[in-house]
Protein backbone atom coordinates (compact mmCIF):
# COMPACT_ATOMS: atom_id res chain seq x y z
CA UNK A 1 0.00 0.00 0.00
CA UNK A 2 2.60 2.71 0.76
CA UNK A 3 4.08 1.53 -2.19
CA UNK A 4 1.26 3.02 -4.25
CA UNK A 5 0.96 6.61 -2.54
CA UNK A 6 4.03 7.86 -4.54
CA UNK A 7 2.51 6.56 -7.44
CA UNK A 8 -1.03 8.06 -6.26
CA UNK A 9 0.75 11.91 -5.39
CA UNK A 10 2.59 11.77 -9.38
CA UNK A 11 -1.02 11.22 -10.46
CA UNK A 12 -2.88 13.81 -8.84
CA UNK A 13 0.03 16.13 -10.00
CA UNK A 14 -0.22 15.02 -13.12
CA UNK A 15 -4.49 15.39 -13.02
CA UNK A 16 -3.49 19.25 -11.67
CA UNK A 17 -2.02 20.25 -14.77
CA UNK A 18 -4.30 19.15 -16.38
CA UNK A 19 -7.38 22.08 -18.35
CA UNK A 20 -11.14 21.58 -17.63
CA UNK A 21 -11.06 22.94 -21.12
CA UNK A 22 -8.77 20.79 -23.05
CA UNK A 23 -8.01 21.84 -26.77
CA UNK A 24 -9.76 19.14 -29.31
CA UNK A 25 -7.59 19.71 -31.94
CA UNK A 26 -7.31 23.02 -32.89
CA UNK A 27 -10.36 24.01 -30.92
CA UNK A 28 -10.29 24.83 -27.21
CA UNK A 29 -13.97 24.38 -25.90
CA UNK A 30 -15.86 27.61 -24.50
CA UNK A 31 -17.38 28.05 -21.24
CA UNK A 32 -20.41 25.66 -20.56
CA UNK A 33 -22.26 28.57 -19.28
CA UNK A 34 -21.92 32.29 -18.87
CA UNK A 35 -21.48 32.06 -15.05
CA UNK A 36 -17.98 30.05 -16.04
CA UNK A 37 -16.50 32.92 -17.90
CA UNK A 38 -13.98 34.06 -15.33
CA UNK A 39 -12.63 30.57 -14.05
CA UNK A 40 -12.69 29.51 -17.60
CA UNK A 41 -10.42 32.12 -18.82
CA UNK A 42 -8.34 32.00 -16.40
CA UNK A 43 -8.19 27.94 -17.08
CA UNK A 44 -7.45 28.39 -20.90
CA UNK A 45 -4.64 31.25 -19.89
CA UNK A 46 -3.13 29.05 -17.39
CA UNK A 47 -3.25 26.34 -19.87
CA UNK A 48 -1.17 28.66 -22.68
CA UNK A 49 1.46 29.79 -20.28
CA UNK A 50 1.91 26.04 -19.71
CA UNK A 51 2.59 25.49 -23.78
CA UNK A 52 4.48 28.24 -24.28
CA UNK A 53 6.88 26.86 -21.26
CA UNK A 54 6.56 22.98 -22.73
CA UNK A 55 7.50 23.83 -26.49
CA UNK A 56 10.36 26.93 -25.47
CA UNK A 57 8.25 29.12 -27.54
CA UNK A 58 9.86 32.06 -28.91
CA UNK A 59 7.53 34.86 -31.25
CA UNK A 60 10.62 36.13 -33.36
CA UNK A 61 9.41 35.07 -36.34
CA UNK A 62 5.98 37.21 -35.69
CA UNK A 63 8.37 40.16 -34.75
CA UNK A 64 9.76 39.63 -38.89
CA UNK A 65 9.42 42.74 -40.96
CA UNK A 66 9.23 40.35 -43.95
CA UNK A 67 6.68 38.15 -42.47
CA UNK A 68 4.28 40.58 -41.11
CA UNK A 69 2.01 40.35 -43.86
CA UNK A 70 0.49 37.81 -42.92
CA UNK A 71 -1.14 39.02 -40.02
CA UNK A 72 -3.03 41.12 -42.32
CA UNK A 73 -3.98 37.81 -44.69
CA UNK A 74 -8.08 37.53 -43.80
CA UNK A 75 -8.76 36.84 -47.36
CA UNK A 76 -7.17 33.39 -49.05
CA UNK A 77 -8.54 31.53 -51.83
CA UNK A 78 -7.34 28.39 -53.25
CA UNK A 79 -7.65 28.70 -56.97
CA UNK A 80 -6.69 26.27 -59.63
CA UNK A 81 -4.03 27.55 -61.99
CA UNK A 82 -6.05 26.05 -65.17
CA UNK A 83 -9.52 28.04 -63.88
CA UNK A 84 -10.41 29.96 -67.05
CA UNK A 85 -11.45 32.95 -65.52
CA UNK A 86 -7.44 32.92 -64.34
CA UNK A 87 -5.82 31.84 -67.65
CA UNK A 88 -6.95 33.10 -70.93
CA UNK A 89 -6.39 29.65 -73.06
CA UNK A 90 -6.05 31.37 -76.48
CA UNK A 91 -4.20 34.27 -75.48
CA UNK A 92 -1.66 32.03 -73.39
CA UNK A 93 -1.36 34.35 -71.04
CA UNK A 94 -2.48 35.15 -66.59
CA UNK A 95 -5.24 37.12 -66.44
CA UNK A 96 -4.67 38.02 -62.82
CA UNK A 97 -6.54 41.67 -63.08
CA UNK A 98 -9.68 40.00 -64.43
CA UNK A 99 -9.46 37.28 -61.39
CA UNK A 100 -8.88 40.22 -59.00
CA UNK A 101 -11.50 42.15 -60.61
CA UNK A 102 -14.53 39.35 -60.00
CA UNK A 103 -13.44 38.22 -56.61
CA UNK A 104 -13.46 42.55 -55.44
CA UNK A 105 -16.85 42.57 -56.92
CA UNK A 106 -18.37 39.43 -55.50
CA UNK A 107 -17.02 39.42 -51.80
CA UNK A 108 -14.27 42.63 -51.71
CA UNK A 109 -11.33 41.31 -52.46
CA UNK A 110 -8.51 38.91 -50.89
CA UNK A 111 -5.04 39.52 -49.58
CA UNK A 112 -3.43 36.54 -50.73
CA UNK A 113 -3.66 33.80 -53.08
CA UNK A 114 -2.43 29.70 -53.12
CA UNK A 115 -2.22 29.01 -56.76
CA UNK A 116 -2.73 25.17 -57.33
CA UNK A 117 -0.48 23.96 -59.80
CA UNK A 118 -0.14 20.43 -59.24
CA UNK A 119 -2.73 17.62 -59.18
CA UNK A 120 -4.73 16.40 -60.97
CA UNK A 121 -1.85 17.26 -63.51
CA UNK A 122 0.60 15.03 -61.25
CA UNK A 123 1.16 11.40 -61.88
CA UNK A 124 0.38 11.53 -65.74
CA UNK A 125 4.29 11.07 -66.39
CA UNK A 126 7.50 11.08 -64.65
CA UNK A 127 7.55 14.95 -63.80
CA UNK A 128 7.55 16.23 -60.37
CA UNK A 129 6.03 19.19 -58.59
CA UNK A 130 8.62 21.57 -59.47
CA UNK A 131 8.74 20.56 -63.05
CA UNK A 132 5.01 21.11 -63.09
CA UNK A 133 5.49 24.66 -62.30
CA UNK A 134 8.46 25.62 -64.37
CA UNK A 135 6.41 23.51 -67.40
CA UNK A 136 3.16 25.90 -66.93
CA UNK A 137 2.49 28.42 -69.67
CA UNK A 138 4.91 30.41 -70.39
CA UNK A 139 7.41 28.98 -68.01
CA UNK A 140 9.38 30.83 -65.15
CA UNK A 141 9.07 34.75 -66.81
CA UNK A 142 5.50 34.04 -67.43
CA UNK A 143 5.22 32.68 -63.63
CA UNK A 144 7.58 36.13 -62.56
CA UNK A 145 5.26 37.94 -63.83
CA UNK A 146 2.14 36.98 -62.81
CA UNK A 147 3.45 37.30 -59.36
CA UNK A 148 4.11 40.33 -59.95
CA UNK A 149 0.65 41.34 -61.14
CA UNK A 150 -0.83 39.90 -58.04
CA UNK A 151 1.89 42.16 -55.66
CA UNK A 152 0.92 45.34 -58.07
CA UNK A 153 -2.87 44.64 -56.33
CA UNK A 154 -1.55 44.15 -53.10
CA UNK A 155 -2.18 40.36 -53.08
CA UNK A 156 0.48 38.44 -51.64
CA UNK A 157 1.16 34.57 -53.68
CA UNK A 158 1.59 30.98 -52.35
CA UNK A 159 1.97 27.91 -53.71
CA UNK A 160 1.68 24.44 -52.39
CA UNK A 161 4.62 21.60 -51.66
CA UNK A 162 3.52 17.83 -51.55
CA UNK A 163 5.30 15.51 -48.88
CA UNK A 164 3.93 12.33 -50.93
CA UNK A 165 5.35 13.52 -54.19
CA UNK A 166 7.86 10.71 -53.93
CA UNK A 167 7.48 8.52 -56.94
CA UNK A 168 8.47 11.37 -59.64
CA UNK A 169 11.73 13.07 -60.84
CA UNK A 170 13.90 13.22 -57.76
CA UNK A 171 13.67 16.73 -57.12
CA UNK A 172 16.60 16.11 -53.52
CA UNK A 173 15.66 18.01 -50.57
CA UNK A 174 12.00 18.88 -50.60
CA UNK A 175 12.78 22.18 -48.59
CA UNK A 176 15.85 23.55 -50.41
CA UNK A 177 13.82 22.47 -53.81
CA UNK A 178 10.91 24.90 -52.63
CA UNK A 179 12.85 27.57 -51.35
CA UNK A 180 14.98 27.73 -54.83
CA UNK A 181 11.90 27.32 -57.17
CA UNK A 182 9.42 29.69 -55.28
CA UNK A 183 12.17 32.39 -54.06
CA UNK A 184 13.06 32.23 -57.95
CA UNK A 185 9.39 33.09 -59.06
CA UNK A 186 9.07 35.90 -56.42
CA UNK A 187 6.08 33.96 -54.68
CA UNK A 188 5.83 34.76 -50.90
CA UNK A 189 4.50 31.57 -49.10
CA UNK A 190 4.36 27.74 -49.28
CA UNK A 191 0.99 25.57 -48.50
CA UNK A 192 1.86 22.41 -46.83
CA UNK A 193 -0.44 20.15 -48.70
CA UNK A 194 -1.86 17.22 -45.97
CA UNK A 195 1.20 18.17 -42.99
CA UNK A 196 0.34 18.89 -39.42
CA UNK A 197 2.90 21.64 -39.51
CA UNK A 198 5.64 22.91 -41.76
CA UNK A 199 9.05 21.09 -40.85
CA UNK A 200 11.33 24.15 -39.55
CA UNK A 201 13.43 22.69 -42.65
CA UNK A 202 11.66 24.98 -44.63
CA UNK A 203 12.32 28.09 -42.59
CA UNK A 204 15.63 27.77 -42.30
CA UNK A 205 16.26 26.71 -46.16
CA UNK A 206 14.11 29.66 -46.94
CA UNK A 207 15.97 32.03 -45.24
CA UNK A 208 19.36 30.63 -46.51
CA UNK A 209 17.98 32.13 -50.02
CA UNK A 210 17.59 35.26 -48.63
CA UNK A 211 14.16 35.29 -49.77
CA UNK A 212 11.88 34.37 -46.45
CA UNK A 213 8.85 32.37 -47.65
CA UNK A 214 5.90 32.32 -45.17
CA UNK A 215 5.03 28.97 -43.76
CA UNK A 216 1.05 27.31 -43.55
CA UNK A 217 0.70 24.44 -42.85
CA UNK A 218 -2.98 22.69 -44.24
CA UNK A 219 -3.82 20.57 -41.02
CA UNK A 220 -2.30 23.01 -38.13
CA UNK A 221 -3.75 21.90 -34.91
CA UNK A 222 -2.24 19.85 -32.26
CA UNK A 223 1.33 20.40 -32.72
CA UNK A 224 1.79 23.48 -31.06
CA UNK A 225 5.61 23.61 -31.69
CA UNK A 226 4.92 24.40 -35.35
CA UNK A 227 3.21 27.93 -34.86
CA UNK A 228 6.40 29.19 -33.58
CA UNK A 229 7.68 29.23 -37.43
CA UNK A 230 4.21 28.95 -39.22
CA UNK A 231 2.98 32.11 -39.71
CA UNK A 232 -0.55 31.26 -41.21
CA UNK A 233 -2.37 27.84 -40.78
CA UNK A 234 -5.62 26.32 -42.15
CA UNK A 235 -8.89 25.65 -39.85
CA UNK A 236 -11.02 22.73 -40.45
CA UNK A 237 -12.90 22.90 -37.59
CA UNK A 238 -16.47 21.65 -36.26
CA UNK A 239 -19.36 23.58 -35.38
CA UNK A 240 -21.41 24.18 -31.89
CA UNK A 241 -23.84 26.55 -30.30
CA UNK A 242 -21.20 28.27 -28.68
CA UNK A 243 -18.21 28.77 -30.94
CA UNK A 244 -14.76 27.47 -29.67
CA UNK A 245 -11.38 29.72 -29.49
CA UNK A 246 -9.00 29.01 -31.83
CA UNK A 247 -5.82 27.10 -30.28
CA UNK A 248 -2.78 28.44 -32.32
CA UNK A 249 -4.12 32.43 -32.38
CA UNK A 250 -4.76 31.72 -28.62
CA UNK A 251 -1.00 30.66 -28.21
CA UNK A 252 0.17 33.24 -30.27
CA UNK A 253 -2.11 36.11 -30.88
CA UNK A 254 -0.60 37.03 -34.23
CA UNK A 255 -1.14 33.80 -36.19
CA UNK A 256 -3.21 33.90 -38.92
CA UNK A 257 -5.89 30.79 -39.63
CA UNK A 258 -7.50 30.85 -42.70
CA UNK A 259 -10.72 28.69 -41.52
CA UNK A 260 -11.58 26.49 -44.76
CA UNK A 261 -14.88 24.41 -45.51
CA UNK A 262 -14.15 23.77 -49.43
CA UNK A 263 -17.75 21.69 -49.56
CA UNK A 264 -19.75 24.05 -47.63
CA UNK A 265 -22.53 25.28 -49.28
CA UNK A 266 -23.38 28.04 -46.15
CA UNK A 267 -20.80 29.49 -44.62
CA UNK A 268 -22.53 30.71 -42.04
CA UNK A 269 -20.43 28.90 -39.33
CA UNK A 270 -17.12 29.40 -40.56
CA UNK A 271 -17.34 33.36 -41.23
CA UNK A 272 -19.05 33.31 -37.24
CA UNK A 273 -16.16 31.49 -35.90
CA UNK A 274 -13.57 33.29 -38.41
CA UNK A 275 -15.37 36.34 -36.87
CA UNK A 276 -15.36 35.64 -33.48
CA UNK A 277 -11.87 34.56 -33.38
CA UNK A 278 -10.47 37.80 -35.45
CA UNK A 279 -9.06 35.22 -38.21
CA UNK A 280 -9.30 34.59 -41.68
CA UNK A 281 -11.01 32.81 -43.92
CA UNK A 282 -10.65 29.97 -47.30
CA UNK A 283 -12.44 31.59 -49.72
CA UNK A 284 -12.22 28.32 -52.19
CA UNK A 285 -15.00 28.26 -54.93
CA UNK A 286 -12.95 26.26 -57.53
CA UNK A 287 -12.51 22.84 -55.90
CA UNK A 288 -10.47 20.60 -58.19
CA UNK A 289 -12.44 22.30 -61.13
CA UNK A 290 -15.70 21.44 -59.50
CA UNK A 291 -17.29 25.15 -58.43
CA UNK A 292 -19.03 26.01 -55.24
CA UNK A 293 -19.41 29.94 -55.58
CA UNK A 294 -20.29 31.62 -52.46
CA UNK A 295 -23.55 32.56 -52.28
CA UNK A 296 -24.73 36.32 -51.90
CA UNK A 297 -25.35 35.95 -48.56
CA UNK A 298 -21.99 34.24 -47.54
CA UNK A 299 -20.05 36.93 -49.59
CA UNK A 300 -21.71 40.34 -48.65
CA UNK A 301 -21.29 38.70 -45.37
CA UNK A 302 -17.38 38.30 -46.41
CA UNK A 303 -17.00 41.63 -47.67
CA UNK A 304 -18.29 43.05 -44.65
CA UNK A 305 -16.12 40.83 -42.10
CA UNK A 306 -13.02 41.10 -43.98
CA UNK A 307 -13.30 45.31 -44.01
CA UNK A 308 -13.55 45.67 -40.71
CA UNK A 309 -10.81 43.19 -39.83
CA UNK A 310 -8.42 44.87 -42.52
CA UNK A 311 -9.33 48.05 -40.80
CA UNK A 312 -8.69 46.90 -37.29
CA UNK A 313 -5.71 44.66 -38.16
CA UNK A 314 -3.65 46.03 -35.38
CA UNK A 315 -5.98 45.39 -32.22
CA UNK A 316 -6.92 41.99 -33.50
CA UNK A 317 -3.04 40.57 -32.70
CA UNK A 318 -3.70 42.21 -29.45
CA UNK A 319 -2.20 40.14 -26.17
CA UNK A 320 -5.31 40.78 -24.38
CA UNK A 321 -7.65 39.08 -26.40
CA UNK A 322 -10.26 38.22 -24.38
CA UNK A 323 -13.19 35.77 -26.50
CA UNK A 324 -16.33 34.70 -24.43
CA UNK A 325 -15.82 38.37 -23.36
CA UNK A 326 -19.85 38.46 -21.14
CA UNK A 327 -22.70 39.84 -22.88
CA UNK A 328 -26.41 40.22 -22.03
CA UNK A 329 -28.67 37.89 -24.06
CA UNK A 330 -28.93 34.54 -24.67
CA UNK A 331 -26.98 32.83 -28.09
CA UNK A 332 -24.95 35.98 -28.50
CA UNK A 333 -21.58 35.59 -28.21
CA UNK A 334 -18.43 37.99 -28.14
CA UNK A 335 -15.02 38.64 -28.25
CA UNK A 336 -12.90 42.05 -27.18
CA UNK A 337 -10.12 43.11 -29.08
CA UNK A 338 -8.48 45.77 -26.76
CA UNK A 339 -6.07 48.63 -27.73
CA UNK A 340 -4.70 51.40 -26.73
CA UNK A 341 -6.95 53.98 -27.74
CA UNK A 342 -9.72 51.89 -30.05
CA UNK A 343 -11.22 48.76 -28.60
CA UNK A 344 -13.22 45.85 -31.22
CA UNK A 345 -16.16 43.41 -29.95
CA UNK A 346 -16.82 41.02 -32.98
CA UNK A 347 -20.66 39.34 -32.02
CA UNK A 348 -21.90 36.50 -33.34
CA UNK A 349 -25.91 35.36 -33.17
CA UNK A 350 -26.18 31.83 -32.76
CA UNK A 351 -29.78 31.96 -32.65
CA UNK A 352 -31.99 31.45 -35.79
CA UNK A 353 -33.96 34.55 -34.63
CA UNK A 354 -32.67 38.64 -34.62
CA UNK A 355 -31.84 39.46 -31.61
CA UNK A 356 -32.38 43.28 -30.19
CA UNK A 357 -31.94 45.76 -27.57
CA UNK A 358 -28.98 45.59 -24.96
CA UNK A 359 -26.11 43.46 -25.92
CA UNK A 360 -23.24 44.43 -24.11
CA UNK A 361 -22.19 46.47 -20.93
CA UNK A 362 -18.96 47.68 -21.08
CA UNK A 363 -17.12 50.75 -18.27
CA UNK A 364 -17.46 53.57 -18.83
CA UNK A 365 -15.04 56.28 -20.10
CA UNK A 366 -15.68 59.92 -20.59
CA UNK A 367 -13.72 60.17 -24.00
CA UNK A 368 -15.37 57.11 -25.29
CA UNK A 369 -17.76 57.02 -28.54
CA UNK A 370 -18.74 53.54 -29.90
CA UNK A 371 -19.78 52.79 -33.28
CA UNK A 372 -21.58 49.71 -34.71
CA UNK A 373 -19.71 48.56 -37.43
CA UNK A 374 -22.14 46.85 -38.89
CA UNK A 375 -24.78 49.17 -39.55
CA UNK A 376 -22.37 52.16 -40.21
CA UNK A 377 -23.91 54.05 -37.33
CA UNK A 378 -22.64 55.65 -34.49
CA UNK A 379 -24.31 54.47 -31.17
CA UNK A 380 -25.51 56.33 -28.02
CA UNK A 381 -24.34 54.19 -24.92
CA UNK A 382 -26.99 54.13 -21.61
CA UNK A 383 -25.14 55.78 -18.39
CA UNK A 384 -25.66 52.94 -15.63
CA UNK A 385 -24.01 52.36 -12.48
CA UNK A 386 -20.07 53.29 -14.34
CA UNK A 387 -21.10 51.54 -16.93
CA UNK A 388 -21.73 51.94 -20.34
CA UNK A 389 -24.83 49.64 -22.07
CA UNK A 390 -24.67 49.62 -25.95
CA UNK A 391 -28.09 48.53 -27.51
CA UNK A 392 -27.64 47.24 -31.35
CA UNK A 393 -29.29 44.24 -33.52
CA UNK A 394 -28.11 40.98 -34.26
CA UNK A 395 -29.40 39.65 -37.16
CA UNK A 396 -30.95 35.39 -37.00
CA UNK A 397 -27.53 33.64 -37.89
CA UNK A 398 -25.89 36.77 -37.71
CA UNK A 399 -22.56 39.24 -37.09
CA UNK A 400 -22.28 42.65 -35.43
CA UNK A 401 -19.04 44.36 -34.96
CA UNK A 402 -19.17 47.47 -32.14
CA UNK A 403 -15.72 49.62 -32.20
CA UNK A 404 -14.93 51.96 -29.04
CA UNK A 405 -12.21 54.99 -29.92
CA UNK A 406 -10.99 57.53 -27.29
CA UNK A 407 -9.39 59.54 -30.07
CA UNK A 408 -10.29 63.18 -30.68
CA UNK A 409 -12.19 64.13 -33.83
Amino acid sequence: MMRLFPICLAACALAAQDSRYAPQGGQIPGPANPSDFAAWLADIKNWRTERLTRIGYSGAEYDRAELKWTQRSFVQPQMMVEDRYFFDTLGARYMVDRYLDDVIRRYGGIDSVLVWHVYPNIGIDNRNQFDLLRDLPGGVEDLKRMVDDFHKRGVRVLFPVMAWDTGTNNYGSLAEAAAKAFGEIGADGINGDTMDLVPRTFRAASDKTGHPLALEPENGADKDEGVAWNNLSWGYWKYGFVPTVSRWKWIEPRHMVHVCRRWARDHTDDLQYALFNGVGFESWENVWGIWNQLTPRDAEALRRIARIERQFAGVLVSPNWEPHTPVLQYGIFASKFPGAEETLWTFVNRNEYDVTGRQIRVPHLDAARYFDLWHGVEIRPQRESGADVLSFAVDGRGYGAIASTTRPD
